[in-house]
């Protein structure tokens, strides 16, 4: 694992859309965020990813992603991207992609990983999918978080 500081996890609703938030400062463990990326695009296991090493998750939010397979095969009728399911505590989504597609999602998190300026990427299509998935590298420090409950 990368020696950067944690990432932070937190879902909020903002005016344009129901937004889940992974950001770090500039020296935030972005890489491990990508090889776990990369590791989904071989289909080989679903991954929680609020309970992985490198993340700090806030306000009970719980993401599971996985792989559906490669693109050109039936995926089972499984719909791609960031869904929500009902849940009376916090909130908590699926995130689902073909092999190609975390190939992609990691690629487009490159720079983030390599470049020393601030900067974000988005990695979801609201509305077609249920929330916004917002990664965010030094535009936010951890002050932010004094709004949110405690880690979960």
């Amino acid at each position: 694992m990368n020696s950067g500081e944690k990432l932070n996890m937190f879902f909020y609703e903002a005016p344009d859309g129901p937004r889940i938030m992974i950001f770090g400062p500039l020296s935030g463990d972005f890489q491990s965020l990508q090889q776990l990326f990369r590791s989904l695009s071989q289909c080989r296991k679903l991954v929680e990813v609020h309970r992985q090493p490198f993340i700090r998750a806030f306000g009970g939010i719980q993401l599971v992603a996985s792989c559906t397979g490669a693109m050109f095969q039936r995926w089972q009728g499984k719909p791609q991207g960031v869904r929500r399911r009902p849940s009376d505590v916090s909130p908590v989504f699926e995130w689902l992609r073909t092999q190609e597609g975390w190939d992609y999602l990691a690629e487009l998190i490159d720079g983030l990983v390599k470049d020393t300026s601030p900067g974000h990427q988005y990695l979801s299509a609201y509305p077609s999918e249920d929330a916004i998935v917002v990664v965010s590298k030094g535009e936010y420090g951890d002050e932010v978080l004094q709004y949110l409950d405690r880690p979960s």
